[in-house]
């Protein structure tokens, strides 16, 4: 009755309980006992009690123990004891039925038990057990994993020679051991026969033979294998097609794709829409973006944020400012609204390109709009105004953004201490960073960077060591600018003028899609 109460609290417990109590007694169980007990334990320490039992109350095991302690150890993942199991049952005559041979043979592959996994297989067909399609999966599969792409041919062909129809796992199981085996030729034969035989591919499908042809330099292929499967080329697969190739970063192939979804579909796909318009943008494609952004309405989708973020994002990089400025306006007249990624990239874009009167609009543009500024717009606009030169306007709005409630971050005492650094105002930088380890607020490597190269360049050596001593007390690792700094220091040769690194935390870009 436990054994079938999965409701009953502790089971385990108040099993053995009962056992020890059997034990104290002198009270034996039968063989029909151990066969429940054996059902009901889930690990390989359970069960090996269970055979201990058979000992103990000298019993002998029945073909049906067997049968329920080879499938017990397969669901505790022991499949060596299995095995064991498996050989005994070959010696005393028992058979397994195909779902329990089936069972063993995946649990040998998973573990990569080659030879044992194949000498059951062997048994299987001596035996008068036939494989069927599930078997040679196994074994189709097994044989991919470790690179054996032949012998996953052969055993495919044999099992289409015994008059088995593949459906789709089995396809899917021998393109991708095909796939393993860089045989892109066979690969994609094997795909135009699963096409011919009305087996439908699916995502996973299209993915491994997309990632054959890119790994050999073959994506001019796409086209050939689009062609084959044409009868199932739905706005769906064009899609999925157009985002695998945007992740892999194949731009070029992604908008040819996308095109020729454009003119055999009606209706477009968001998502698609989406990563085609990122993979332009990272590409520095932004014209077929913005055109694209145009467009989109005629295929049934309204653009949306996040949308016009990713363009807006990529315009700001390039500094492509008038283009910025001219779609900002037509997303004010057409919609979709702003948000404060929107916000946050048009200050970050317009400081970076030096229009300071015009990242202070669209600071304040922010403050009057539904969107209120958060800790991102103050850093963006405190980046902007200290690093166009307007040290005072950046430190007032840095108070500023405090009285309104705002914990200054790593990145906004980092950005004060760079722009009061590069001043030569080296007892500002130095305040503002005792300022940030009162606050709480750990300093980085990027800031101890910024703070060690004003420090040496203004000839202060001792608290340049001393300030590496503090890094390294705070477990930080140093990285190539730290020890050109320190290399500056040990030689004594300050440099008041030399080109610098853009500090990767003080960039001006906040990714809007995060």
């Amino acid at each position: 009755m436990l054994s079938n109460s999965p409701s009953v609290p502790d089971r385990s417990h108040l099993v053995l309980s009962i056992l020890s109590e059997m034990d104290r007694s002198n009270t034996r169980g039968t063989i029909s006992t151990v066969n429940i007990l054996i059902g009901f334990f889930g690990n390989s320490e359970d069960l090996d009690l269970c055979i201990s039992l058979i000992g103990k109350w000298k019993l002998s095991m029945n073909p049906y123990t067997y049968k329920c302690l080879l499938p017990a150890y397969l669901r505790s993942y022991d499949s060596d004891k299995a095995f064991g199991v498996y050989n005994e049952m070959r010696r005393r005559g028992h058979t397994l039925d195909i779902f329990a041979y089936n069972m063993l043979l995946d649990a040998l592959a998973k573990d990569q038990k080659v030879e044992q996994a194949y000498k059951v297989f062997e048994d299987m067909k001596r035996k008068h057990c036939e494989p069927d399609e599930f078997t040679y999966t196994i074994m189709i599969r097994m044989n991919g994993k470790i690179g054996k792409a032949d012998e996953a041919l052969a055993l495919f062909q044999e099992m289409l020679a015994k008059g088995f129809s593949p459906n789709l796992i089995a396809y899917n199981t021998m393109i991708q051991a095909l796939a393993k085996g860089r045989m892109v030729d066979k690969a994609i034969f094997l795909f135009s026969k699963m096409v011919e035989n009305d087996c439908r591919p699916n995502e996973f499908t299209y993915s491994v033979i997309l990632n054959i042809l890119a790994a050999e330099g073959q994506l001019g292929r796409l086209d050939e294998v689009v062609e084959i499967s044409k009868k199932y080329m739905n706005k769906l697969n064009y899609a999925y097609l157009v985002r695998a190739l945007s992740k892999l970063g194949h731009a070029s192939e992604a908008h040819r794709l996308f095109c020729k979804m454009w003119n055999f579909h009606d209706k477009g796909d968001r998502d698609a829409c989406r990563s085609i318009l990122e993979s332009l943008c990272n590409a520095g494609k932004t014209t077929e973006a913005m055109d694209l952004l145009g467009k989109i309405h005629e295929k049934g989708i309204t653009t949306d944020t996040i949308m016009y973020n990713t363009v807006f994002s990529a315009l700001g990089k390039l500094k492509q400012i008038s283009h910025l400025h001219d779609l900002f306006e037509k997303m004010k007249q057409d919609g979709p609204s702003p948000d404060i990624f929107t916000y946050n990239i048009l200050i970050s874009s317009f400081g970076r390109a030096g229009k300071v009167d015009e990242a202070i609009k669209f600071f304040e543009e922010l403050e009057n709009s539904n969107c209120k500024a958060d800790i991102v717009s103050y850093n963006s606009l405190i980046n902007c105004l200290g690093k166009n030169g307007d040290l005072d306007e950046a430190h007032m709005r840095f108070k500023e953004m405090q009285e309104k409630g705002f914990t200054p971050d790593v990145v906004t005492y980092s950005t004060l201490i760079e722009c009061f650094g590069k001043t030569d105002k080296v007892e500002m930088a130095c305040r503002l960073f005792d300022e940030m380890l009162a606050e709480g607020c750990y300093p980085n490597i990027v800031t101890y960077n910024i703070l060690l190269d004003c420090l040496e360049r203004c000839g202060r050596t001792a608290e340049a060591v001393d300030l590496y001593a503090k890094l390294k007390q705070q477990g930080l690792i140093p990285d190539s600018i730290t020890y050109t700094v320190l290399e500056r220091l040990q030689s004594g040769s300050p440099r008041k003028v030399r080109f610098r690194r853009q500090s990767p935390i003080t960039g001006w870009v906040v990714s809007p899609l995060r």
